[in-house]
């Protein structure tokens, strides 16, 4: 893994950071103050970003390639589109790492270390407190949307399958 630290006079990587809807609402020394703790990481083909089991501070935003989501060895998603989030779990209840995330293939992912919370200090400190918590808890209706359909999905093909049975 290669990793390079967000330098804000690299102008290709700040429109990058920009096109990440996530961090659309940040501007001024709220951004600044994000930007400090990110770091740009790439991965080779095969590399694990996340390992199950592992407890850290980041959550990672998709850049680049293609992941495979894994629990217990076996693949239960993929991540290919820009601007994923993925490790945001731990981050909201402090658990060690329910899957383990591997590049596909070649892939560029943002991390950002979210432990700079504890240095921060009065309206910036809730600033930045109730971004990630906005963040956070779009993140998890999106998921919870996704799983309600795929849900959805499975009880009609266990309906379909009953009636073929009859």
């Amino acid at each position: 893994m290669d990793i390079v630290q967000f330098d804000p006079n690299d102008t290709a990587l700040v429109d990058a950071i920009k096109k990440i809807p996530a961090f659309n609402p940040l501007t001024g020394p709220l951004l600044n103050e994000v930007m400090k703790t990110v770091t740009i990481r790439d991965y080779d083909k095969r590399e694990a970003i996340i390992n199950q089991g592992e407890l850290d501070q980041c959550m990672f935003f998709l850049m680049k390639g293609k992941l495979s989501v894994q629990v217990d060895g076996i693949e239960v998603g993929v991540l290919d589109k820009p601007n994923a989030v993925f490790g945001e779990m731990g981050i909201v209840d402090s658990s060690p790492r329910s899957a383990s995330v591997l590049a596909r293939r070649p892939a560029r992912c943002l991390a950002l270390d979210i432990s700079f919370f504890d240095e921060l200090e009065g309206r910036a400190k809730l600033a930045v407190q109730a971004f990630f918590y906005k963040m956070f808890y779009e993140i998890l209706v999106k998921r919870l949307r996704e799983a309600n359909e795929r849900i959805a999905d499975l009880d009609m093909q266990k309906a379909v399958m009953e009636n073929m049975e009859i």
